[in-house]
């Protein structure tokens, strides 16, 4: 790697808290980054522990071995998103993390167009060998599928009007794409811009059928007594995880009697989601919007 990224693992205590990683466990750690938060597990699962590492970035990827090459136990790296997971010939395992966020790869290389802080090619793409890029998606569709885009995954109140320029536009690069939406509602741009990018991006990567493919699944890999963390960054993916491990956790009961038919499989280990500390927020940003929820299998 060209370039060595500073990187902080949001809640990553509190990751550990929940997970509780004993000598010899098994993570399974569906998106991998720079191994922040699975090199805190695997000192604790020590020699004997393991670790099945996935992510759709092959320079997160190739990062994470990197810096986890000289840590105990056997590992296994994987590109591949984890919306594959169902095709894959993975064992049960103790312990499953997703960290739903961006890596500090995609925040800080301007080369990667996540941002609009720098100029570069639209992308956004989490694995820039495969699919289509965000500029290539925006010439492909019409301008209310972007409106359905900006409203869905962006819950932008002015989705209609920045559909409209973007359509108009057709940028080509991160700048291109800020200077439409300046177009279409001028000084609220600043405050929209995430949103857009995150609206973009979302399509782009499928991550919420990527979600719903792990929620549906996931669950199904872990051992008895296994963990499952997910941590999420918007509102879209709360709700999905949210409703998702409410549905695995509570039993199916006699339609007559109320009683028990069948215990739930799983428990949920999180009432409310887990959210950073003011001390966390103050020192990584990108922490003020993580929402942590997890679940054991019973």
């Amino acid at each position: 790697m060209s370039q060595e990224f500073e990187h902080k693992s949001v809640l990553l205590n509190e990751v550990i808290d929940i997970l509780k990683p004993a000598k010899g466990e098994s993570l399974l750690d569906v998106t991998i980054g720079l191994g922040g938060h699975a090199k805190e597990v695997l000192s604790m699962t020590g020699s004997k522990g393991s670790l099945i590492a996935l992510d759709a970035d092959i320079q997160n990827l190739e990062e994470a071995q990197r810096r986890l090459s000289k840590v105990k136990g056997a590992k296994e790296f994987v590109c591949t998103n984890f919306i594959n997971l169902p095709e894959m010939d993975i064992e049960p395992v103790d312990m499953i993390l997703a960290d739903l966020g961006m890596s500090s790869v995609h925040i800080d290389n301007p080369d990667r167009g996540f941002s609009y802080r720098t100029d570069a090619p639209l992308d956004l793409r989490y694995d820039r060998n495969n699919g289509e890029t965000a500029h290539e998606i925006i010439e492909r569709v019409s301008e209310e599928e972007i409106n359905n885009y900006l409203w869905r995954y962006g819950e932008l109140k002015q989705a209609r009007r920045i559909a409209a320029a973007i359509k108009e536009a057709l940028p080509k690069t991160t700048w291109q794409l800020r200077d439409a939406v300046e177009t279409a509602i001028g000084y609220k741009a600043n405050s929209a811009l995430p949103q857009v990018f995150q609206s973009l991006r979302i399509v782009v990567n499928s991550e919420l059928d990527a979600l719903e493919s792990l929620l549906q699944f996931g669950p199904k890999l872990l051992k008895e007594g296994g963990r499952m963390v997910v941590i999420s960054f918007h509102s879209l993916e709360d709700r999905m995880v949210k409703h998702a491990f409410r549905a695995i956790s509570t039993p199916k009961r006699d339609q007559t009697t109320g009683q028990i038919s069948v215990p739930a499989p799983f428990d949920v280990l999180t009432k409310k989601p887990v959210t950073a500390s003011d001390l966390e927020c103050e020192e990584n940003s990108r922490a003020r919007s993580a929402k942590l929820r997890a679940i054991i299998r019973v």
